[in-house]
C-alpha cells in the first residue's frame, strides 16, 4: 500500500477530512502534539516527526543529556531518535518503518505510539520549563536529577 492510501485510510479512521500533503509532508494535530508524516525519496520508508519544546537555557545541558541518553538503544524514545533540526535548532523526534511492512491498522498503531512519545518528551519538557520558572538556578551537584526529569523511568543524569 502506498503512503497516500494509507494517509486516506488514517483520516477515514480518526474521522478527518483527507488531508492535503504540503510538498510531500502530511501535517497532524493530536492533543495539541503536532506531527508530520512524511517518506524518503525511494517511497519505501515512512518517517513521522514532530518537535519538542527546547527547555529553558539553565535545564539544556541536563535536558541534552537525558535525550542523548534516552536514544541509547530507544531505551527512552519508544524506537524513535532525537535530532537537533540543523535549519532551527529544535529538538526533533524522528521516526521510520518501511512502508511495506505498514497496513492501515499498523500504521495507526505506529502513529499512536509516536505520538505517545512525543506528548511524554513534550511533557518532560513542560516540566523542565515549569521547574525553571521556579527555580531559575541549574541544579547544583549531587546524584539525584532535577524533579523534572526524576520520574519518567529514564536514567537519572
Amino acid at each position: 500500500m502506498d503512503l497516500k492510501k494509507l494517509i486516506a485510510e488514517f483520516d477515514s479512521s480518526v474521522g478527518l477530512e483527507q488531508t492535503s500533503a504540503m510538498d510531500g509532508v502530511w501535517k497532524f494535530s493530536a492533543d495539541y502534539h503536532v506531527f508530520g508524516v512524511t517518506a524518503d525519496d525511494s517511497g519505501e520508508n515512512v518517517f513521522l516527526f514532530g518537535e519538542v519544546a527546547a527547555p529553558p537555557p539553565d535545564r539544556e545541558e541536563i535536558f541534552r543529556k537525558t535525550v542523548l541518553e534516552a536514544n541509547f538503544f530507544g531505551r527512552g524514545t519508544g524506537g524513535a531518535v532525537f535530532a537537533l533540526n540543523p535549519e532551527t535548532g529544535a529538538y526533533t523526534l524522528v521516526q521510520s518503518e518501511r512502508l511495506d511492512r505498514l497496513d492501515p491498522k499498523a500504521f495507526f498503531s505506529f502513529v499512536e505510539k509516536f505520538v505517545n512519545t512525543l506528548a511524554l518528551w513534550n511533557g518532560i519538557s513542560g516540566e523542565a520549563q515549569a521547574s525553571g520558572d521556579a527555580d531559575s538556578a541549574p541544579p547544583s551537584g549531587g546524584e539525584d536529577a532535577p524533579p523534572a526529569f526524576a520520574s519518567h523511568d529514564f536514567m537519572q543524569v
